[in-house]
């Protein structure tokens, strides 16, 4: 069937049905109590439900089953049009890895109308719960789910507006902060380069020494007799052991020990393999900084190694 007119799920059970069938009384009956808004309509439509009998409470659930009923032969009709699914954005950067958010960044809104108005109504809601012996999310959700549907298109309007209103603010926020970022871009490549350079260096070879026995063969012929016999060579040179990088052979450990609490902290944060990395900086080592410090610094510069660096410098 081509015309098949196209039909909503059903939702809110007989309360949704008993709710849409009185809304504009129980709005009268909240206006006389000096009430307004959809959490007093909400509110009457509860307490007026609890009062009915199970026998009064009969016809809307026939309702529902019917609104249900209808809403699954839609779904067998040959007009049925499925509802599209999005596509899942793809979060991972070139490398396959989960790209890391920079605390910096403005927030999204989310949640459109529906979002501005859970928020809103979330205290309330939570008391109204609570009053009725409930605890938890999912009352407070359901609630919150079953007041939205009850609402008229003339009281979504102002969380609407709002919506879009928190949406441009987002969008010249966001505009701000991808300028501030593309400032600072050229100063990281200044901070690098200098680094790189010395990379490129290679440091001047060292002349070879001669191998203990070439000086013990030199030596022998040096003190050979005046008929050319050579004498006994001395013993060769013991063979010298490698020598420690620094004093006691640790300066090269220096710094790279952390407490392991301090390591599963960092680590809550996606920050273990920088903290490892400051601490190894000979300017860091140097100074003795804590761990704690360095973690510090770490967050408050979103990850950056050099950067966390320079404010534990005070550069």
């Amino acid at each position: 069937m081509a015309d098949t007119q196209a039909v909503k799920r059903a939702a809110g059970g007989a309360f949704g049905q008993f709710l849409n069938a009185n809304r504009k009384a129980l709005s009268e009956k909240a206006c006389q109590e000096g009430l307004k808004g959809v959490a007093a309509v909400s509110k009457a439509a509860s307490q007026a439900w609890k009062e009915l009998s199970d026998a009064d409470k009969v016809p809307y659930e026939a309702k529902f089953k019917e609104a249900q009923a209808a809403y699954e032969a839609y779904k067998k009709s040959d007009g049925f049009v499925a509802p599209v699914k999005k596509e899942k954005k793809n979060k991972k950067g070139k490398d396959g890895k989960k790209q890391k958010k920079d605390p910096e960044a403005p927030k999204k809104p989310v949640g459109g109308a529906y979002g501005i108005f859970s928020a809103e109504k979330r205290a309330e809601f939570t008391k109204a719960v609570e009053a009725k012996g409930e605890k938890g999310f999912g009352p407070v959700a359901k609630m919150t789910s079953e007041t939205w549907k009850a609402v008229s298109a003339e009281e979504k309007k102002p969380y609407e507006e709002r919506f879009a209103k928190a949406q441009e603010e987002y969008k010249v926020a966001l505009a701000a902060f991808k300028e501030k970022k593309a400032a600072e871009e050229p100063k990281k490549e200044e901070q690098a380069t200098p680094s790189k350079a010395r990379a490129g260096k290679k440091a001047p070879k060292a002349p070879k020494e001669a191998s203990p026995k070439k000086r013990g063969r030199k030596a022998a012929v040096a003190a050979a007799d005046g008929d050319g016999t050579p004498q006994k060579s001395a013993a060769p040179a013991a063979k010298r052991g490698r020598k420690p990088s620094g004093a006691n052979g640790k300066e090269e450990a220096a710094g790279s020990v952390l407490p392991e609490e301090l390591l599963l902290a960092a680590e809550k944060e996606n920050l273990r393999t920088a903290l490892e990395n400051l601490a190894k900086r000979p300017e860091i080592v140097e100074k003795n900084c804590d761990g704690a410090k360095m973690l510090d610094a770490l967050k408050q510069a979103g990850g950056l190694v050099n950067k966390a660096k320079s404010l534990l410098l005070g550069c």
